[in-house]
């Protein structure tokens, strides 16, 4: 691991004089230690303290301190306990050779526990880099963009290398490379393939005027995670611009085709019968005068409808509805229902069967109407001439279901879902014969706005399709019932 060993290696040159303090210190304490041992413990051999002294400073130090030690344990044990005592002169040559033993002893043992504890000291703190890097990418994957990329960053850093940070993102004055430390300050780029991104800048707090070589790997590993970050999250960012701006045409297109075609039919129809009623009115029968007059109401009718659609999808999309609830019973809204079914689209046959006795809803009974007056007549335009639409309703745990139920060709599975969708265009769906294609998403709006849901289902007996209203029984606040 080299960045473990760069970091050891700057720190066995880098001890400080408290270190130094501690060996002269750890030295006399070992001295006297030594000389209450033999006089009050009768020890003879006494490099053991000495040796134990050596071993404690050089693992809490640093390999000068340790050697200083060394020295002058060595001394101190010639001096106050070889003889002659109180002199540095060996008389003995065994004596000799134990004072240069014990030197090489110490020597070693304390330059080994030094290196040990720099290893332990390398390991940990590449451990806290470790965590720091780990501690940045953990938030730069949940980052959606630039803010919470450079949220990130400065809290990670801040945290993690004690540091203030500087970053600059699209700026036209970023650096290139990588500028030495100036006033406490490092400068490196963010650098994708073909360009830079931006510059972060650290100054470390607490008087240190420059990072040491592993935390400075750390910062460029570091810079280089930055940089693929603002990569994914612009390239996130144009992908969904690209998506916006697809499904923006896509709405555009259709809403012209709804205008050309769905808006213009009936006017066409309205002006087509006004002109004929303004030229011949007086000599046709009054039978022909009485159905041009019934078709410029039916058509004025449906372009009132398709204009109340698109109203009312501009209200659901800006959050423009707002629900005025009242009691009403289901059987009062299926009944008004039927009757604008019937005003609307003559000769219509809707069935509702013999209605239950169902708890009444607290819902807005206009939109809850529409909803299911949208859903009825999208039945109806695709079940065959003379078939009844089918409308059933029942309570099922604390919801109210109410289905449509029509004989018409059905809805492929994979369609039952995108129908509910604005403008969506399919062989089945309501912009199939006539529409907007805007009445199943204008349904689903506002049972959605009572909590409730629409979905699309297979019809009974594999014939036809089943649209099913859920609406939760809600209990008005106190007051308001």
């Amino acid at each position: 691991m080299p960045q473990s060993r760069d970091i050891a290696l700057l720190r066995s040159a880098d001890a400080r004089p408290r270190d130094y303090a501690l060996a002269c210190a750890g030295s006399a304490l070992a001295t006297g230690v030594a000389a209450l041992a033999e006089r009050w413990a009768g020890v003879d051999d006494l490099s053991l303290v000495f040796m134990l002294a050596v071993l404690v400073v050089a693992a809490r130090t640093r390999t000068g301190p340790a050697v200083l030690t060394a020295v002058l344990c060595f001394l101190a044990y010639n001096f106050f306990f070889i003889e002659p005592r109180y002199t540095l002169y060996i008389s003995a040559s065994h004596g000799m050779a134990s004072v240069t033993m014990f030197l090489a002893a110490a020597l070693l043992a304390g330059r080994l526990a030094s290196r040990l504890a720099m290893q332990v000291d390398a390991l940990r703190d590449a451990a806290r880099l470790a965590a720091a890097r780990q501690a940045l990418a953990q938030r730069l994957t949940m980052a959606v963009d630039d803010d919470a990329i450079a949220d990130a960053v400065c809290t990670v850093l801040d945290a993690h290398l004690n540091a203030e940070v500087w970053l600059r993102l699209d700026a036209d004055d970023i650096a290139t490379s990588a500028t030495p430390a100036q006033h406490g300050w490092w400068f490196l780029p963010l650098r994708a393939p073909d360009r830079t991104l931006g510059t972060i800048g650290l100054k470390l707090r607490g008087g240190s005027d420059a990072l040491d070589s592993g935390r400075q790997a750390l910062v460029q590993t570091m810079a280089e995670d930055i940089a693929q970050a603002l990569i994914r999250t612009r390239l996130a960012a144009d992908l969904e611009a690209q998506r916006v701006s697809g499904e923006t045409e896509r709405l555009r297109n259709a809403l012209l085709s709804s205008v050309s075609h769905d808006l213009r039919s009936p006017l066409a129809g309205i002006i087509g019968s006004a002109s004929s009623l303004e030229h011949y009115g007086e000599r046709m029968p009054d039978e022909d005068r009485h159905e041009l007059l019934r078709t410029i109401r039916s058509e004025g009718e449906r372009l009132d409808r398709y204009i109340q659609n698109l109203l009312d999808m501009t209200r659901l999309g800006h959050g423009g509805l707002t629900l005025q609830r009242d009691w009403v019973g289901v059987d009062e809204l299926i009944g008004a229902t039927s009757s604008r079914i019937a005003a609307c689209l003559p000769g219509t046959r809707i069935d509702t069967g013999a209605m239950p006795a169902l708890a009444p809803l607290w819902v807005h009974p206009a939109l809850v109407e529409q909803a299911l007056f949208n859903l009825v007549e999208n039945a109806v335009k695709f079940s065959p001439p003379g078939d009844a639409v089918r409308i059933r309703a029942h309570d099922e745990g604390d919801e109210t279901i109410i289905e449509v139920d029509d004989a018409g060709p059905g809805i492929p599975e994979e369609d039952r879902a995108r129908i509910f969708d604005m403008f969506h265009s399919v062989e089945r769906g309501d912009r199939g014969r006539n529409g907007t294609g805007l009445g199943l998403t204008i349904a689903r709006g506002m049972i959605g706005a009572h909590g409730g849901s629409v979905e699309a289902l297979p019809g009974p007996n594999g014939r036809g399709t089943r649209m099913r209203i859920r609406l939760p029984r809600v209990v008005p606040a106190e007051g308001l019932a």
